[in-house]
């Protein structure tokens, strides 16, 4: 039996840059579970889904990669399964210049925490997209037991899993991918894919550094 009673997938969307040539959006959602039955029909449902599109084991659903019919389905097929979604975004056109957050990794550290400290962690395990690159990942793992400990936050785990071996940081990548789309009002769709999804939305909170 788990230990954990809230599991929580992260994945963003958009990039964390300041330049000229980034999206204007920065988006990092929460795919979170409660119990691990709800957690372990989920991994299966999504296999399954997998499975049935021929895919041999790493081949990773991905919003920007997928097609998009591909992805209108899977939103379609996961309504039946307990989860919600939570996202923290971040409308880089209204940003004042901030010296700290200059840095594409401070303002990815910064909007993880964000949405972290939104989620109200208990017994929680967060698992994060990070094995590629390890100095990343425990420069991520520290600041956010720094940050959150300032909250009083500290029932929590974090662990860097593999994106292509993990259904659920897919999941994350989709609801991320979806966000994203529908604060793109120049793409025909861009409205599709969260109408599909927003039953499982259970906030979006825009945040300002």
């Amino acid at each position: 039996m788990s230990m954990y009673k809230e599991f929580v997938y992260i994945d963003d969307s958009g990039d964390p840059g300041l330049v000229k040539s980034s999206t204007s959006h920065f988006i990092i959602a929460a795919v979170l579970v409660t119990d691990q039955d709800n957690l372990n029909n989920l991994i299966v449902a999504l296999d399954g889904f997998r499975a049935g599109l021929g895919w041999n084991e790493l081949h990773e659903l991905k919003f920007n990669s997928t097609k998009k019919s591909i992805i209108k389905n899977l939103l379609r097929f996961v309504q039946r399964f307990d989860f919600v979604a939570f996202a923290a975004v971040i409308d880089k056109t209204k940003m004042i210049a901030k010296p700290k957050l200059a840095s594409r990794e401070s303002l990815y550290h910064f909007t993880i925490k964000e949405l972290l400290l939104k989620l109200d962690l208990s017994d929680a395990v967060v698992f994060i997209d990070g094995v590629a690159h390890k100095r990343q990942a425990e420069r991520i793992r520290t600041y956010l037991r720094h940050e959150l400990k300032k909250h009083g936050v500290s029932k929590y785990e974090i662990k860097f899993v593999d994106s292509r071996k993990n259904a659920l940081i897919q999941l994350a990548d989709i609801v991320a991918g979806s966000i994203a789309r529908s604060y793109d009002k120049e793409k025909h769709d861009h409205n599709d894919y969260f109408n599909l999804l927003k039953s499982k939305v259970k906030e979006i909170y825009e945040v300002n550094p």
